[in-house]
């Protein structure tokens, strides 16, 4: 077993890292919704309502989990600090409070909820091609068994963070249930990746320049490095839990506003990746025509029109429909 820190200290960095965390994604969810509603921007097709409502339940998941912290914390150290039972760290540590199943709840809720995210992303990506999806859909489907199940273990009597040793069944549920959503980011990011690259590949030959208004290359490196956070934070509490140490508890916390931050980045780039280009006056932000029309005919387009291509600029200043569904929705 790995060194472990005081419980009495550990809780209380868990609970800062977290309201660190969760301020970031309140920054980002305010720029992604001017992104979304300022500006003069109005998107109502059904991607855009769909993902908005992705976005803002995140954020009420992450808001009501660290207000649930910070519940916990008060109760802890100011109504349990002479509780016989272990003081403060012995009312955290009981995973049968209703505060606790209701906190892990949350986690698991945000956890399931960012994989949705994240196979609705690939789904569009690959037009719409339930094939691709079948496996990262199978993967959900166990998480969301082992995720809830967990919590419903978590309710059985003698739950306590002090002997979950002596409680197999239910670590091999949580076990189970970190593995998968580490194996699920891993394959819906690899799968998106590899849409944009064999894309790239297909038409390197005719001089590609950009994909929906943007560049391969910074699209591909985009995903990889808004995907990366989360999934680092994943592996190292699945690291940690499996060396049985309880430094896993600062990353548990970590992982609910994490996953916020993650599906908020790759939009919020691409938004300001647009901006950049247009304020610079990159030919990657004129407007499309049919091939045949010459490019002095052209008009310049507003940022909404932008965000509806789905297709390929080519040096020669004309575009190329293209078979998988442009980023700018996503």
């Amino acid at each position: 077993m790995a060194r472990d820190i005081d419980y009495n200290v550990l809780f209380i960095i868990a609970a800062w890292v977290e309201a660190v965390a969760y301020g970031f994604l309140f920054c980002m969810f305010c720029v992604n919704m001017y992104f979304t509603f300022g500006g003069g921007r109005r998107n109502s097709d059904g991607h855009s309502k769909v993902l908005l409502g992705i976005s803002g339940s995140m954020f009420i998941i992450a808001t009501i989990h660290v207000c649930l912290s910070c519940y916990r914390l008060v109760v802890a150290y100011v109504f349990n600090r002479l509780n016989r039972f272990g003081g403060p760290a012995g009312f955290m540590g009981n995973l049968g409070h209703w505060s606790a199943v209701l906190y892990e709840t949350l986690y698991a809720t945000q956890e399931i909820l960012g994989g949705a995210a994240a196979i609705y992303r690939c789904w569009v990506i690959w037009n719409k091609d339930f094939k691709i999806v079948a496996l990262p859909i199978a993967l959900l489907i166990i998480a969301m068994v082992f995720g809830y199940g967990t919590d419903v273990l978590f309710t059985r009597q003698g739950s306590l963070e002090s002997n979950l040793s002596r409680l197999p069944m239910l670590l091999t549920w949580i076990r189970t249930f970190y593995a998968v959503a580490v194996v699920q980011n891993l394959l819906t990011t690899g799968l998106m990746v590899y849409a944009i690259y064999r894309n790239y590949r297909k038409t390197v030959g005719a001089n590609l320049r950009t994909y929906g208004g943007v560049r391969l290359t910074w699209l591909m490196r985009t995903m990889v490095e808004a995907a990366a956070l989360q999934l680092l934070i994943e592996v190292l509490l699945l690291i940690l839990f499996l060396c049985r140490t309880n430094i896993q508890y600062i990353f548990l916390d970590l992982v609910v506003p994490v996953i916020g931050i993650t599906f908020n980045a790759m939009t919020i780039s691409y938004r300001l990746r647009l901006l950049t280009e247009k304020s610079g006056g990159d030919t990657a932000l004129s407007s499309w025509k049919p091939a045949s029309q010459p490019r002095s005919d052209r008009t310049q387009t507003t940022m909404t029109q932008i965000d509806d291509v789905d297709g390929i600029e080519l040096d020669d200043g004309t575009y190329r429909r293209d078979k998988h569904r442009s980023l700018a929705d996503l």
